[in-house]
């Protein structure tokens, strides 16, 4: 369990550098609560409209103290479209449509780079590590990265999955969408960086810098980063 924490720190100190936006969360997550609650106890119409006010004052909020508003104008973006597909759709479910789609959309794509041997996570990790191509494809590297890949691929896909079954009611779409929020995220991507780095430890290949430097086996294997 202390080593779990360990690694929780450890990345939520890298989403730090990464400029995380734990506002622009913040409110994606307000936005369909408040949208879905709202929308039980008027029409439609006034719960988009309430929603919509709803932002206008975040955003506003944020402006005043000065804050990042990069992300937080992204998110705003994101959920007038959602707002506009829930009225052109006809239903407070219409407001996940693009979430839905995003999700499976990712597994879907997480799945075919498991098949051709590219899979996903090497660039995500590439995106942030600027670690070599040719290291991540190496034959005692890419199965770890190919693992996290399925485990992320069957999330996606399973919570795209329940979203369409349950596509009729917002009341559980709303509570998969808490259930799957930023610090549940963090949790998993902390369990599959474990699960990662155990991998890699197992395959005995070559760290990033013994790749670098060409040194021969047998390799110390990358002990930290994923």
């Amino acid at each position: 369990m202390k080593k779990f924490y360990t690694r929780y720190l450890e990345i939520k100190e890298e989403l730090k550098e990464l400029n995380f936006n734990q506002e622009g969360v913040f409110d994606s997550v307000v936005a369909p609560l408040f949208f879905v609650v709202t929308s039980n106890f008027s029409t439609l119409n006034q719960a988009i409209l309430l929603t919509g006010l709803l932002l206008a004052i975040l955003f506003l909020y944020r402006l005043l103290k000065k804050q990042n508003l990069k992300f937080v104008f992204y998110g705003l973006i994101g959920t007038i479209g959602a707002l506009f597909l829930a009225r052109v759709q006809g239903s407070a479910s219409g407001f996940f449509i693009p979430g839905i789609v995003r999700d499976l959309s990712i597994a879907v794509v997480g799945l075919v780079s498991i098949v051709v041997k590219k899979p996903f996570t090497i660039y995500s990790s590439k995106a942030i590590r600027k670690w070599p191509q040719e290291w991540y494809v190496h034959e005692q590297v890419r199965p770890a990265y190919t693992r996290v890949a399925i485990i992320w691929t069957v999330y996606l896909f399973l919570k795209g999955g329940l979203q369409v079954i349950f596509f009729n009611s917002p009341e559980i779409l709303v509570t998969i969408k808490l259930l799957s929020s930023n610090q549940t995220t963090l949790i998993l991507l902390v369990a599959t960086y474990m699960v990662g780095q155990n991998k890699l430890q197992s395959l005995s290949g070559p760290s990033v810098d013994e790749f670098i430097n060409g040194t021969p086996p047998p390799w110390k294997s990358q002990q930290k980063g994923f």
